[in-house]
């Protein structure tokens, strides 16, 4: 028996090895599922669009034009000045034919005529409404591309009658001659006298802002500013050489004076003479100074040392002579004295060098400040040089813009005295070249369009609702719910069961009520097999996310085909708020689970048999644990050592071990149990539950530890079937759930199924 049959494996759930994506029967099956709430939005939307579009205001339209035809005198220049000068005159009778007075000569000349007037006005008049013969006239212009300097103006009219609309593109066309040639030498004299004070107002402001640019180099004496800005910013690089110079040379004389501080702290001596002390302890403080390249190197210091280091070799020697001199001896009297002067003056060469270090620092800080106002003067006349090139420039901007100005007013003003000294023969005529004609049917509405783009809408709509619908609709509902969306295996698809009665449902394996159900939950058992990473004996945990949802369906199904595998196997029913197990097997509750665990019995034999005596035996390898109760300490229960002995016990002569627990959304007696178990299946019912909550469910099962085989999706209606079988969602099982009496069909002398109903066996 497995020692370690309550152990928690490690990490998570192995999650499914491949990641599926919708494909096009998928979308296929979506469409198929909601064609009718689709084809009954659709259709009433496509026929309103139609009828709609249809119903609009019947418009004609006719068109009059006639070609620019530019003098030859215009067409013998340069390719680019004739393309040039074409233009100009594209643009100006294009706003001739769209300016106002033509519009208003059109209107009156419509107005003076009735017969013209009655003829626009009619179709108004006959559907009752009252309109101004101005309201009525709709025209528009366009240009082709000129053809060898010839553009063509197109003059298209709208109107509610076909002779309506031919009258409005005759009239502006004729009466567009007219203006153009009473409008031309008035319009051309005008424009020369515009562009003649125009580009004498451009020439003063050329003139006035040259003037203030060259005033303005005087009053700062910069004929070269160039010169000046390079000159500056020498000075001020130098300058803030020095500046950094003079602050890095302080930063190093503070450090030499606060190691100075330091060793005068530290041997007390900072006023007082190097006389009074011992000649060995009298070296050892004047060597703390030494420690300092600046004091060691400054003035006599180096010869007083040598000349130091000389006395006190020589001292040593007397004291290393045969005689060994004593120091009261003559000689070692005045090595001390000579030596005590040396001392002395290394003090004094000592503070002089300390006092030099001081009287550097201050000068080094006095020619900071002198640098950093030189600097500071340097600055404020670089930003003086900047505001006066930045005035410069925008001198030079605003003189280009206006030079600019001035060339283009100058060469159009050439262009028209060019224009106004052709001869009258020579002027540009307008030729027609189309009357206008009589439309013989309205452009609008295109009935043939609206048709089109009516059933094209249709179509898009009745494709696109089922999408939307299924968008909305987040429960679980397919195996790309599970396997994509919520990121697990399902392990199978239970079809819709409506042929057998509710209450022999758990007993469709065991009492084999319908072969393709029966082969639905053998699938089932082959695709645990293949997802389980755990060795017999093993406990499986089935839970879900709400009640009502096949869940004990599920569990017993699964125990009667482990059974029939030849897998010994136990059914718990730890659903102790609401236990049921009991109910379809026939046997009585009042032993079980409960009474078990509150026998406190610790002896391992006598637990055993008392177990046996419990479980009752349904089905050849199958037995039943009832609850023995209800409860709703069921997560006390779980941490007590009287359930972990029970399930040791059960595990020693069970290969199999399927527990029945309560909902995992409402209850946490399947959280607490899944940390006992190596297993755990969950089962969810087709449309009952929303993908989102069924995924944190999942995912909190996850936190336990246990293994999660997988998801079955339950009640899975028929229609469905077609699309996902073929797609190997099911497997075997759900595929032969179809096909199985198709191929086996039905024997004549076949004999009436057996009795559902189930003996227990203790």
């Amino acid at each position: 028996m497995d020692e370690n049959y309550n152990k928690v494996p490690e990490g998570p759930a192995v999650q499914s090895s491949g990641t599926k994506i919708k494909g096009l029967g998928d979308f296929l099956l979506i469409l198929r599922d909601r064609w009718l709430i689709a084809l009954t939005l659709s259709l009433p939307v496509a026929l309103a669009f139609i009828y709609i579009k249809s119903q609009g205001t019947e418009l004609f339209r006719s068109s009059a034009s006639f070609r620019l035809i530019p003098p030859p005198a215009i067409l013998n220049l340069q390719k680019v000045d004739r393309d040039q000068h074409v233009q100009g005159l594209v643009a100006k009778h294009l706003d001739g034919l769209n300016s106002q007075d033509l519009r208003l000569n059109v209107t009156q000349k419509i107005k003076d005529s009735p017969e013209l007037k009655s003829e626009l006005l009619g179709p108004f008049l006959k559907d009752g409404i009252s309109i101004d013969v101005g309201a009525t006239i709709s025209y528009s212009v366009s240009v082709s591309p000129p053809s060898e300097g010839r553009p063509r103006f197109t003059i298209n009219s709208t109107a509610r009658s076909g002779r309506g609309a031919q009258i409005i593109a005759d009239v502006v066309q004729s009466e567009y001659e007219k203006l153009h040639k009473s409008r031309k030498s008035l319009q051309v004299e005008n424009v020369r006298n515009v562009l003649q004070l125009l580009l004498d107002k451009s020439l003063a402001e050329e003139e006035r802002i040259s003037q203030e640019q060259s005033n303005f180099k005087k009053r700062y004496d910069l004929p070269f500013l160039e010169d000046e800005k390079q000159d500056t910013a020498a000075r001020k690089s130098q300058y803030s050489s020095e500046v950094t110079r003079s602050k890095l040379e302080q930063i190093r004389i503070n450090s030499l004076l606060r190691q100075i501080l330091q060793i005068q702290v530290r041997i007390g001596s900072q006023s007082e003479s190097f006389a009074s002390q011992d000649i060995d302890d009298d070296i050892a403080v004047i060597k703390e100074f030494f420690e300092i390249d600046a004091i060691e190197s400054y003035g006599a210091i180096p010869s007083l040392r040598k000349t130091l280091f000389d006395l006190e070799r020589k001292r040593r020697d007397y004291k290393e002579t045969g005689s060994g001199y004593l120091e009261r001896h003559p000689k070692m009297i005045e090595n001390a004295r000579q030596v005590q002067l040396v001392k002395q003056a290394l003090n004094k060469e000592v503070k002089s060098s300390i006092e030099d270090l001081r009287d550097k620092h201050i000068q080094l800080s006095a020619q900071e400040k002198e640098f950093a106002t030189a600097m500071g003067k340097v600055q404020e006349e670089s930003r003086t040089l900047s505001e006066i090139e930045e005035k410069l420039r925008n001198l030079d901007r605003q003189l280009s813009v206006v030079t600019k100005t001035t060339d283009q007013i100058h060469n159009r003003l050439n262009d028209v005295r060019i224009e106004q000294a052709l001869p009258s023969e020579q002027e540009e005529p307008l030729n027609k070249e189309q009357f206008a004609y009589l439309p013989g049917a309205p452009f609008t509405p295109d009935k043939v369009k609206i048709k089109r783009d009516g059933m094209m809408l249709g179509v898009a709509i009745f494709l696109i609702i089922p999408f939307l619908l299924e968008f909305v609709d987040n429960r679980v509902k397919s195996p790309w719910d599970v396997e994509v969306f919520i990121g697990r295996d399902l392990i199978a698809g239970i079809p819709k069961i409506s042929e057998v009665e509710e209450t022999q449902r758990p007993l469709i394996v065991g009492n084999d009520l319908d072969d393709g159900l029966t082969e639905s939950f053998r699938s089932m058992f082959s695709r645990i097999q293949m997802n389980s990473l755990n060795d017999y004996p093993k406990t499986i945990l089935v839970t879900s996310a709400i009640p009502s949802e096949g869940k004990s369906l599920i569990s017993a199904n699964l125990a009667y085909s482990c059974a029939n595998h030849g897998k010994k196997t136990v059914l718990i029913d730890f659903d102790l708020r609401r236990p049921g197990i009991h109910k379809f097997c026939n046997i009585a509750n009042e032993k079980g689970l409960l009474s078990l665990i509150n026998a406190e019995q610790t002896d391992t034999q006598k637990l055993q048999e008392l177990a046996q005596e419990t479980v009752t035996q349904i089905h050849p390898n199958l037995f039943v644990l009832p609850s023995g109760g209800r409860t709703r300490a069921a997560t006390e229960l779980l941490e007590s050592n009287g359930f972990d002995r029970i399930h040791k016990v059960l595990r020693s002569f069970a290969d199999v071990i399927i527990i029945d627990s309560p909902p995992l959304g409402l209850f946490p007696d399947s959280l607490a149990m899944a940390r006992k178990v190596e297993e755990v299946l969950f089962v969810t019912r087709y449309g009952k539950v929303s993908r989102k909550i069924v995924k944190s469910l999942l995912e909190s099962l996850d936190e336990t530890g246990a293994k999660i085989l997988g998801v079955v999706l339950n009640d899975l209606p028929q229609k469905k079937a077609p699309g996902y079988y073929y797609s190997g969602y099911y497997g075997y099982g759900y595929f032969r759930y179809k096909y199985y009496n198709k191929y086996y069909g039905r024997e004549k002398d076949e004999e009436p199924a057996k009795d559902s109903s189930t003996k227990a066996v203790s």
